[in-house]
């Protein structure tokens, strides 16, 4: 294989674990590295060796354990999901107001597409949700016994929640006429100039959720990274169950994927029909925010396309660990 692929493969792994793997590791590569999935597999398996570290545990391992290659995955799938979403609500403000809504009442096969959306988005939600329940549940338990730092860092999701809704009931406010502010306009219809202070009001919405979306995800990392504990007691229905956290997380994580990939798929649809019967719409500005709408619906689909990647190459890098 190539030297310096080898190499920088190499220098991605922790340098403590180069100073005792390394050599035998470099000899390993140039035995099994022969398609982009391996290499793909080996710079995962980076990551695992990070949060290993992350432990502060010692280095008295040879290769990532189960486990670890499982929750390396599991939180790999939740950071794509919440990037999915993102881009998900990218891809809702650009239908929001505009003439596709009457047109999806109309066309058949049209609004069947955005309805298999809208099932997929509860979907992957829900497994989520049901894969995370478990882990979260632990993670609460194991910051109020024991890491009070853990705890701060679990504060950082409700924060982020928390200034999402206040910033959503401030434009609640203004809509209803409550509230009334020089520049920002209470309602906007269609065809209508977008006044500037209505959009950056707009803009500092997506703004807030992505920068509290981006942070609850690291630190949510940051924490199940220092969880040792792989096996948590958790009482259901005055029955109380013993539950491997990553070995449960793994089902609901292979769902929320494949809705993933029927969502990518049936946006990918939905953008060619929108494209065939209102091609004019693509080129004016009657976007959200009265901007042109072709940026944002490039941009959802790049990152939904992104993020589904991502998450299909976490469950691959995880599932050999999971059949073990």
């Amino acid at each position: 294989m190539n030297n310096k692929l080898k190499s920088w493969l190499i220098q991605l792994y922790p340098a403590t674990w180069q100073q005792q793997y390394g050599q035998e590791f470099s000899n390993l590569l140039d035995q099994c590295l022969n398609s982009p999935l391996e290499i793909l597999d080996v710079i995962l398996g980076a990551l695992d060796a990070h949060l290993h570290l992350f432990n502060e545990n010692d280095l008295n391992w040879r290769i990532i354990t189960m486990n670890n290659k499982l929750r390396t995955s599991i939180l790999l799938v939740f950071c794509a999901f919440i990037g999915f979403v993102i881009a998900g609500l990218t891809f809702n403000g650009l239908i929001d107001d505009s003439p596709f809504i009457a047109l999806m009442h109309q066309n058949v096969s049209f609004g069947a597409t955005y309805r298999i959306i809208e099932i997929g988005a509860v979907i992957a939600l829900l497994a989520v949700a049901i894969g995370g329940i478990p882990i979260a549940i632990t993670l609460v338990r194991h910051a109020i016994t024991s890491q009070r730092q853990d705890l701060r860092l679990l504060l950082v999701p409700v924060i982020s929640l928390l200034l999402f809704a206040i910033y959503i009931g401030f434009i609640l406010a203004v809509g209803q006429g409550w509230l009334q502010i020089p520049g920002l306009a209470r309602v906007v219809t269609p065809g209508q100039l977008f006044p500037a202070g209505n959009r950056f009001l707009m803009l500092g919405l997506m703004a807030v959720f992505v920068i509290g979306a981006v942070a609850s995800s690291w630190a949510v990392w940051r924490v199940v990274s220092r969880l040792d504990e792989q096996e948590s007691s958790i009482k259901v229905f005055n029955h109380t169950a013993n539950i491997k956290l990553y070995q449960f997380a793994f089902p609901p994580a292979v769902i929320s994927t494949f809705a993933m990939v029927v969502m990518l798929i049936a946006c990918g649809v939905w953008s060619s029909i929108a494209n065939s019967a209102l091609p004019q719409f693509f080129h004016a500005s009657d976007g959200p925010w009265g901007l042109n709408p072709s940026p944002f619906l490039i941009f959802s689909l790049a990152l939904m396309l992104l993020a589904t990647c991502l998450s299909i190459a976490a469950i691959a890098h995880a599932l050999p660990a999971y059949h073990e």
